[in-house]
């Protein structure tokens, strides 16, 4: 749609019907007086009663004119204030017959000898002449401005027909346009609005303004695709401030049109009660919008925007070119997986499946709930997840609010995790809160820029009061006992660093990370938190030791009974780790779990 920039009151159209009130159909009566007489004498009154009659006969008339004279003799004052009495004794005896409702159609003229016409005979120039003037026929009336149109109906303007007045089309639909002509979107509370564009028709009957006795219909493109927009109209308080009333007339949506260059338009429209008024298809400022743009900036996302990739709950990511190594990201076969619940996903199996994905942190100065995970798949690439996807970059995550039971007193944010050959996953240690100046879709979403990594949580956070000092590492309520440094198990892992340890009960569908502890030798040393007194305990446990070393998975998965024993120390070491190809993967761990 091509967009019509123009300015209030400088950049319009101008349509000027002209015609005179002498080409109108009219009739004429006339009424004389005797020499320094103002009273109307018998044989005229048949003249204005004839006058009335036709008045009453005929109701639709536009204008009454009514012009008293006086004779070229005698002193031009006195003659002045004779036509004067002349013209109100007419005009007050047509009033008194039943007809006070036409007195505002009446114009009057009180011509003295200034005006005669001196070719009459005397008695000819002492009379009041009586002009009925009615009307012609009206027709309809469009004023286009490109893809802006006024439709004015016949008979629009009390004692006007269209032809007869002067319009002016203004418009405004930009920001900058506001701004140069001092317009402040406000409504009469101080709430700021946002408009679907501004529009007034001046109509003018010699450089006068008139007032129409109709509605006119308005049409003008639509700006943005919102929804639930009303007519406002500008009033002045005393100050001289301009502010918008909002009315009871809805703005309605009438589909496509060509304009009048032949531009296709995505057309709104309303009635317009008031010309000469700055009439605003406008709606109230939603408390998620931020932008500068009174005119609603962009609805970001648009739903048939390619590079919009959606899952189940209606959630997703809005990608862009950077997402992708020799990838085309409109074209990609991205599958959201955004309905991972905690409940479900958090069980044991993937706990071992996928390193890492419970070892969710917290977060400082808050406790936080796991509301549900977010993933990313390829299914064309899924081998080569890690080679393709630019991780680098940032992507537009959202979450519907309506899916999440949204809490106005917590606060929302991701963590996301960094995968590696799609499975082991390290969290990021710092949380993204929730972006609100992304758009209008904020008023439906939550949305964070985050990194293109591939899999997220949403977490619910509430901040720990002043007087709680510090924040715990559980959730309240839910705290682990933490056994001293000095009595726990330790797990040694040889010939590898970095070695992640998982380690759960199949019985209570849960599993924990062991705790990496740094050392200097060419392995691994782990603590998970089992005292050594309580090693026998676990020796049904399940137990995961995983590491990515050059590009490749080793692993070993076992119970706690085939854990090596250390003589000296009672600590566990666990079996040679054996090298595991990605596409057997998951069958390794599920022959275990399952």
């Amino acid at each position: 749609m091509k967009k019509i920039n123009s300015l209030l009151f400088v950049l319009s159209i101008l349509f000027t019907f002209s015609s005179t009130l002498n080409a109108q159909t009219s009739k004429k009566y006339s009424v004389y007086f005797d020499v320094n007489q103002s009273t109307i004498k018998p044989n005229d009154y048949k003249t204005l009663d004839s006058v009335v009659a036709l008045i009453k006969k005929q109701p639709i008339i536009k204008r009454i004119q009514i012009s008293g004279y006086a004779d070229t003799t005698g002193n031009a004052e006195a003659n002045q204030l004779l036509s004067d009495n002349r013209t109100d004794t007419v005009a007050g005896y047509i009033l008194s017959k039943g007809l006070m409702s036409y007195k505002k159609l009446i114009t009057s003229a009180s011509l003295g000898d200034n005006n005669t016409d001196k070719t009459l005979t005397l008695e000819e120039q002492r009379r009041v002449d009586i002009v009925l003037y009615f009307p012609k026929p009206d027709r309809d009336t469009i004023i286009r401005l490109g893809c802006i149109s006024a439709f004015i109906k016949a008979n629009t303007f009390e004692n006007f027909n269209n032809n007869e007045l002067t319009f002016k089309l203004e418009y405004i639909n930009n920001s900058e346009d506001l701004k140069k002509n001092k317009i402040q979107m406000i409504d009469q509370d101080g709430q700021k609005l946002l408009s679907n564009g501004l529009v007034k028709l001046v109509a003018m009957y010699k450089s006068k303004p008139v007032k129409n006795i109709k509605p006119i219909t308005i049409e003008m493109p639509i700006i943005n695709q919102l929804n639930n927009y009303v007519v406002y109209k500008s009033v002045l308080d005393k100050t001289k401030t301009m502010s918008f009333k909002a009315s009871q007339d809805k703005v309605s949506y009438i589909g496509s049109k060509a304009g009048q260059d032949g531009e296709p338009c995505l057309l709104q429209s309303f009635q317009l009660t008031d010309c000469n008024t700055i009439m605003c298809a406008g709606m109230k400022e939603p408390n998620c919008y931020c932008a500068a743009d009174a005119f609603g900036g962009l609805l970001s996302p648009e739903a048939n925007n390619e590079l919009l990739k959606l899952g189940a709950s209606k959630g997703g990511f809005l990608l862009n070119d950077g997402c992708f190594k020799k990838i085309d990201p409109t074209k990609a076969q991205v599958e959201v997986l955004d309905l991972l619940k905690p409940e479900e996903y958090l069980n044991f199996c993937n706990s071992f499946l996928y390193p890492g994905v419970g070892d969710v942190p917290q977060i400082a100065k808050y406790t936080r709930e796991v509301l549900r995970f977010i993933d990313i798949n390829l299914p064309q690439q899924a081998a080569d997840i890690d080679q393709v996807m630019i991780k680098k970059n940032s992507v537009l995550l959202m979450i519907p609010k309506n899916q999440i039971k949204f809490q106005k007193d917590k606060k929302y944010a991701i963590i996301n995790a960094e995968t590696r050959q799609d499975n082991y996953l390290v969290w990021n240690k710092k949380a993204i809160f929730s972006d609100s100046c992304k758009g209008l879709i904020n008023c439906d979403y939550l949305t964070f820029e985050v990194p293109f990594t591939g899999f997220y949580t949403l977490v619910e956070l509430t901040p720990l009061s002043k007087n709680k000092g510090k924040a715990k590492t559980e959730e309240e309520g839910e705290e682990e006992e933490v056994v001293s440094d000095s009595k726990k198990l330790k797990i040694k892992v040889k010939k590898f660093n970095n070695v992640t340890v998982v380690f759960g009960d199949k019985g209570n569908n849960s599993a924990a990370n062991a705790q990496f502890i740094e050392n200097k030798g060419k392995h691994s040393i782990l603590e998970p938190n089992i005292a050594k007194s309580e090693k026998n305990n676990y020796k049904s446990h399940l137990f995961l030791c995983y590491v990515l070393k050059d590009g490749k998975r080793y692993a070993w998965i076992g119970n706690g009974s085939e854990m090596k024993k250390s003589l000296f120390s009672g600590n566990w070491k666990s079996p040679k780790l054996q090298y595991v190809p990605d596409e057997e993967w998951e069958n390794f761990v599920k022959k275990h779990c399952e």
